[in-house]
Order: C-alpha cells, then sequence, then structure tokens
C-alpha cells in the first residue's frame, strides 16, 4: 500500500491525531468495525451512551409505567433545547426540542405571517434548498392564501424582498457545502421589513452558530445529522425570547397550550416557547438524544470548527490531482465559505463511485445529478480515516472498479 496520497504521507497525518485536541471523543462513539463514515452529514454515529439511555428509559416504562411524564419525559423538549441553546448561540427558554423541521417550518410560516400587515403575505423559498422547505412553503401558501415566490439560486437576495413576509434560508447549502453570511442576510431581510426562518439542518454540530449574536429570531433543525440523535430523532426550534408571544402558531396542539392538563375546551397558547410544542412526544427517542447533547456540552466549538475545515481540506487535498485526470469537478467552497462536507461531481459514474466505495467500507452518499458528497463529523473522524477514506477513493477511480454491475443498481434511499 502507497504511504503518499499526492505529497501527503500517512505518518503526517498520524502525527496530527496526536496533536488533535478533540482526539478524545472519538471513545465517545460507535461504529462497525472496518468503516470509515463520512456520511454524518445526513445521519451521525450512534454515541456509546444513546444505548444505555434508551435501556434505561424502556426500564423506566416497565417499571414507572404513566408515572415516567412526571419523571422526565414531558419537559424533555425544553430540558434538551436548553442543552442545545449553547451549541447554536441562543440562550436557555428560546430553543424547543420538537416534531420535525418540516413541522416546525409550518408552525412558524404561520405564527410569522398572521402578525404581518395585509399587503405582505409573500413567502420565499430558495432556489436550490433541501426540498422539503420548499415543499412546505408551497403547501402553506396553498391553505394560507399567501403568495408562494422562488429566489433562483445565486440570484441577489435584495431584488426579491419587497411584499415578502418571511424568507426560508438553509445557513449551509445541503448540495454544496456553501456556508451564508448569516448576520448580513439577517439584517438584509430585517432591513426590507421582513423575517428569515434559518434551517440549521446542515450546520447545527458542525460550526460555530451564534443565533443571538447576529440578530436572528427564527430557527429550524434536526438532530440526527452533526448532533448524532438517531435516525429520526426530534428537530428543533428556536424563537427569540423578544417575540415569543406574537400569536398562535397554526398547529396549535394540546403540549402548547398554557395548560395542557386543564383541558379546556378553547386553545390559549403557552407564554413561552412551550406554545410551539403539538402533542406527544417519544421518550425514547429524547433519551438517545440526551446522551448526544450531555456529551456535547464538552465540546470547544472553534476546535471543531477548526478540525472540519483541516479534515476537509485533508480530503482534498489528497485527492487534488486525480481531479484533473479523471474528470471529477469539485465545487466545494473555501473555507470561510463552506459547512463541514466536501461536494463532487461526476455526472456519468458519480452514483457507481459511492456504491463502490460503500462497498469497502467507505460511507458517504450519492445527491441526483452526479453529486457525491462527504460529511467530516470532528468529534469521531481521525486524519487517518480521512486519508484512508482518500485513498480507497483514489484506488475505486484509478482501478475502475466503479464499473462493476453491482455498483449500478439503485436503492430506494439515495
Amino acid at each position: 500500500m502507497s504511504q503518499r496520497l499526492n505529497g501527503v504521507t500517512l505518518q503526517s497525518v498520524k502525527e496530527r491525531d496526536q496533536q488533535d485536541p478533540l482526539a478524545r471523543f472519538k471513545a465517545h462513539f460507535t461504529l462497525p468495525e472496518g468503516v470509515l463514515y463520512l456520511d454524518g452529514n445526513s445521519l451521525g454515529a450512534q454515541p456509546v451512551a444513546a444505548k444505555k439511555a434508551v435501556d434505561d428509559t424502556l426500564d423506566q416504562w416497565r417499571d414507572e409505567l404513566i408515572k415516567g411524564w412526571n419523571q422526565g419525559w414531558f419537559d424533555s423538549p425544553e430540558r434538551l433545547g436548553n442543552l442545545l441553546a449553547p451549541v447554536i448561540g441562543a440562550s436557555h427558554t428560546e430553543v424547543s426540542v420538537t416534531d420535525n423541521i418540516t413541522l416546525n417550518i409550518f408552525k412558524l410560516l404561520g405564527y410569522i405571517v398572521q402578525q404581518c400587515p395585509a399587503g405582505r403575505k409573500a413567502v420565499l423559498s430558495e432556489g436550490g434548498n433541501f426540498p422539503t422547505d420548499g415543499y412546505i412553503a408551497q403547501g402553506f401558501c396553498q391553505v394560507s392564501g399567501s403568495d408562494h415566490r422562488f429566489l433562483p439560486e445565486g440570484a441577489s437576495l435584495a431584488d426579491y424582498l419587497d411584499g415578502v413576509a418571511v424568507v426560508v434560508l438553509s445557513q449551509v447549502n445541503y448540495r454544496t457545502g456553501k456556508l451564508r453570511d448569516m448576520a448580513a442576510t439577517t439584517q438584509l431581510v430585517h432591513e426590507h421589513g421582513a423575517e428569515v426562518i434559518w434551517d440549521l439542518a446542515h450546520s447545527a454540530g458542525a460550526l460555530p452558530i451564534d443565533l443571538n449574536g447576529t440578530g436572528a429570531r427564527f430557527a429550524v433543525g434536526c438532530t440526527y445529522k452533526y448532533l448524532n440523535g438517531g435516525p429520526g430523532a426530534p428537530a428543533f426550534l428556536y424563537v427569540h425570547e423578544s417575540v415569543q408571544n406574537g400569536g398562535w402558531q397554526p398547529l396549535s396542539g394540546w403540549h402548547g397550550h398554557r395548560s395542557p392538563f386543564a383541558f379546556d375546551a378553547d386553545y390559549a397558547p403557552a407564554d413561552d416557547i412551550s406554545r410551539f410544542r403539538t402533542g406527544t412526544h417519544s421518550a425514547l427517542a429524547y433519551a438517545a438524544l440526551e446522551a448526544s447533547l450531555t456529551l456535547w456540552a464538552e465540546v470547544d466549538m472553534q476546535a471543531l470548527r477548526d478540525k472540519s475545515l483541516a479534515l476537509s481540506n485533508l480530503f482534498r487535498e489528497c485527492l487534488g490531482d486525480l481531479f484533473q485526470t479523471h474528470g471529477i469537478e469539485d465545487i466545494t467552497p473555501e473555507d470561510d465559505e463552506r459547512g463541514s462536507q466536501v461536494s463532487l461531481i461526476d455526472s456519468e459514474h458519480g452514483y457507481a463511485i459511492v456504491q463502490a466505495l460503500i462497498a469497502r467500507g467507505v460511507i458517504g452518499d450519492y445527491r441526483e445529478p452526479g453529486l457525491m458528497r462527504f460529511g467530516f463529523t470532528p468529534l469521531y473522524l481521525s486524519y487517518e480515516d480521512v486519508w484512508q477514506a482518500a485513498r480507497h477513493f483514489r484506488e475505486v477511480v484509478e482501478s475502475v472498479e466503479y464499473q462493476n454491475p453491482q455498483f449500478h443498481v439503485r436503492g430506494a434511499v439515495t
């Protein structure tokens, strides 16, 4: 096996691992033997503590039955929200862990639009954004009578804000990894009399976020990617304290009532972040997520960001000469403009290359058309892991291993 990839030696990356201030966190996660996992941008690895947390909750359900709701289950959305708040630059009482991103966007759209003057009801979606954000905006507009508009990918946002009530934007683009300037964009939207809902799905847990410091008032995000909450883990919703009492959110379920166990006939929203709850949540899912969020209290977010950029740059450096010789396009933004992923395009062979890598135990993911995504999660990826993943990538491409027919069979999920 070669000890050098495009000038980067195996020995040099081993030395970087010895100096890594985040190296100790890898022991807090469990991954299958022989797997190099570069898909934490779609589903994070399992924290070691998650299994015990779920087992303990199963035991609590068995032993305590319904009494468990008064033993930590019921207040999980707010308790976990307070654990998450420092990771995204929010204050305590401003984050609720609840439902999923799709439902949370719908809630915030309704909450914001109902407070806008009659001439400002349009909802602006971002072209090229993750589809669900646009889909739910379209659905909201269908039932509310609001005007749905699209911001073309690459267009100037300022040119599309007239008459707009709310814009839905991703801080990090799910395809390219492009990082938006949250402070400047939030200021621009507010100056035009509109609000912005930030989707943090590909940034929460991947880089430092300062919601309060940037003036952001609304955000949503998921916890199963970089935050390692598990498949289908609950999402979160952020509403700045100053705007928490502006009206109803449209999914007015009983857990968002001011007194949910009074069982009043008429709805009265809670006067804090809990008004954005809907109905009963899964104690098991919250237990797994809490195991991860407790670990995040120990993470230095700037050290995380530094390592994220270093890992993704290492991957690109090890592959650099391959891009020219094999026609693979690197569309990854540069350091100050990207999240925590590398995005490569091979419109003809991208899917098969990813499948060949998965067969070798190097797990990335594929998105149409031709996009190969590799996520870099600093808490459980080492520099040597990334170097080895790049070695496999080179071998798959240089040997045209991806031409094996088995790597062209499409599964239901890509």
